[in-house]
């Protein structure tokens, strides 16, 4: 009696394995490839020990399986996109609005600065706010004593610690907040007009001029 050759059902399963770890098969690509490795099983089988149904439905299964996951993937993905894009549409209306995000650097301009605030995640005993000049040197610290959580704006006149003005240009401030002497991770926030919308990988992004974005999901107040 001629012998036949076997191909086994580990193949197909590895064919399919192999397929849905890569992902750079089509669905269409897919069901052709497995279709042909079933056709060449079933007509190579050994007619003694014929593949039984648990195996077939095994391998359909898997093959059913790669295709519907790859539509839903699709359709993922198309629905990601018209989000995305409505997200967009809808941000345009920020355009002109002024918007606090976060951010830790303040102009002063004719002695007068420009408005900061922070964000505070926690009930805090304590919140510190220090202004530094552009080397690094602490030139004014406001006290803002105990607060709630939320978004509080920082009360600065311009002034340094001995009362006078700051000279004009670019500052940059930080904060500390504690509850019970622990660090309750505060957020420097800057206000800024929004210039224009647009978009990258990571979302929408609100243009703040200057060569300021800030995406439009850590707009904390708009006014």
């Amino acid at each position: 009696m001629a012998t036949t050759s076997s191909v086994g059902n580990s193949t197909s399963n590895s064919g399919v394995n192999q397929a849905l770890q890569s992902g750079s098969a089509s669905a269409a690509d897919l069901q052709s490839n497995f279709l042909k490795m079933l056709v060449t099983q079933m007509t190579n089988q050994d007619p003694l020990n014929p593949m039984d149904n648990s195996q077939l439905t095994s391998q359909l299964a898997q093959i059913s399986t790669v295709s519907g996951l790859q539509t839903m993937n699709e359709t993922m993905t198309q629905l990601l996109t018209q989000t995305a894009a409505g997200r967009a549409m809808d941000s345009a209306a920020l355009i002109g609005k002024t918007v606090m995000v976060p951010g830790s650097e303040v102009s002063v301009a004719g002695g007068v600065p420009g408005k900061i605030g922070v964000d505070v995640p926690t009930t805090a005993d304590s919140v510190i706010v220090q202004v530094l000049d552009d080397k690094g040197n602490v030139v004014r610290t406001i006290d803002m004593k105990g607060q709630k959580a939320g978004v509080h704006d920082v009360a600065w006149d311009g002034k340094n610690d001995a009362g006078n003005l700051v000279a004009d240009g670019d500052y940059a401030f930080k904060v500390t907040a504690t509850a019970d002497g622990k660090d309750v991770s505060p957020i420097a926030l800057i206000y800024g007009k929004v210039q224009a919308i647009s978009g990258d990988s990571t979302g929408v992004l609100v243009d703040l001029g200057d060569g300021k974005t800030a995406n439009v999901d850590d707009v904390r107040r708009i006014s």
